[in-house]
């Protein structure tokens, strides 16, 4: 087998948790990543003490003309890893002159995951694969459902879409919902989903090689708390031991014909049924935390690859339980600040904390960073608010 040391890292992604995450996973595993980074804001993600290298680049598009022309020609293929659907549909676009030159995960061929990243297919396909999905209908935009009862939640059909979170509302009946087309400006079909008053939302994450040859799911979470219309901030991780459940996620990602890192993520209504939600094909936003927990999927699956086989040995889990993670800026802010939990109450969960998505001991200098970021952008904005 090839020495992964032999062999470059580039993470092309942007400035956030998802990003940081893959460059400390890679890092605890003694391997420091090239950063290709756009958006930047104030997560200082660039201060983290793994980086080989950083390039701050205008565009997705930009990026990948400066990767193929800095790292189109090494003598090892590199490995080339992003965070973001909009990314990720560039590369399946780009894949003919991309596949000889870099490992990344795609679907074997030029569009082929790029279908996927639809949600209207990726509820095709889980329907055929025997999950249970929510009641869906696509419509053009001003168009009332024809089978949907309300309340109903409407989503963005593409992932490609850079304006997916403002195509999310909750709609309590037909006033509300034609309120919400009025702000869905630039796009033509929309989703409308029942609307499931969930328990909670539950992520698992996995591999899969040679196109789905072997595939594994390692692991899933599960939140402590969330609001209705955010994704979980505080949560545990657990080893994942679901036979039938993982054979439906095997076909879903086989019939993808995907290789690569990717999370299934269901939402669990108050009577304990599990739904379909979404397929992301790539790492998400607590990518550290499951190094941390024992699977750093980085690093397993560029083994994995190298070995042509899951590289399962490479997983090791931890003995903590519960293993505990936050979103630790964002849980502060939605839960203590605009929420209903205490602030001591808060600081006893960050107490019981094993991992946080910008705090680390091992590299603490992108937490402060970030923290000063905001502290100043907080004065600015309370100065502003003073002077009018």
């Amino acid at each position: 087998m090839e020495n992964i040391f032999n062999h470059k890292f580039i993470i092309f992604g942007t400035y956030s948790a998802n990003t940081l995450g893959q460059i400390r996973s890679l890092g605890e595993a003694g391997i420091r990543p090239i950063a290709v980074l756009v958006y930047r804001n104030s997560f200082r993600i660039d201060k983290s003490k793994y980086l080989a290298k950083i390039y701050n680049v205008d565009s997705i598009e930009d990026g990948i003309d400066l990767i193929q022309r800095e790292f189109g020609f090494e003598e090892k293929k590199p490995f080339l890893y992003t965070d973001r659907d909009d990314i990720v549909g560039l590369l399946d676009k780009r894949y003919g002159e991309l596949i000889d030159k870099f490992y990344f995960w795609n679907s074997g061929g030029k569009g082929h995951l790029s279908k996927y990243l639809n949600k209207e297919e990726q509820i095709k396909l889980a329907k055929e694969c025997g999950f249970d999905v929510p009641e869906t209908e696509v419509v053009k935009v001003g168009e009332l459902p024809t089978r949907l009862s309300y309340p109903i939640f409407t989503k963005a059909v593409d992932s490609l879409d850079k304006w997916w979170k403002g195509r999310s509302f909750i709609c309590q009946n037909e006033s509300e919902l034609l309120i919400a087309y009025q702000k869905m400006k630039g796009v033509e079909r929309i989703m409308l989903q029942q609307f499931i008053d969930k328990q909670n939302e539950v992520p698992y994450e996995g591999l899969s090689v040679n196109g789905g040859d072997e595939i594994k799911v390692l692991v899933k979470s599960v939140n402590y708390r969330f609001t209705k219309d955010s994704y979980g901030i505080y949560r545990h991780l657990e080893i994942f031991h679901d036979d039938e459940l993982e054979e439906k996620m095997r076909r879903f990602i086989r019939s993808v014909q995907y290789s690569g890192v990717f999370e299934i993520e269901q939402i669990v209504d108050k009577k304990g049924r599990a739904y379909f939600l979404e397929a992301n094909f790539r790492v998400t936003q607590y990518n550290f935390a499951y190094a941390k927990f024992g699977v750093n999927f980085p690093y397993i699956y560029a083994m994995s690859v190298l070995q042509n086989k899951l590289y399962l040995e490479g997983v090791k889990f931890s003995e903590k339980r519960p293993f505990n993670v936050m979103s630790e800026f964002e849980d502060f802010r939605i839960s203590c600040i605009h929420g209903d939990i205490s602030f001591v109450k808060w600081i006893k969960d960050v107490m019981q904390t094993d991992c946080f998505q910008y705090f680390d001991k091992h590299d603490k200098i992108p937490f402060f960073f970030t923290l000063l970021s905001k502290l100043v952008y907080s004065f600015r904005k309370m100065k502003k608010c003073i002077n009018k």
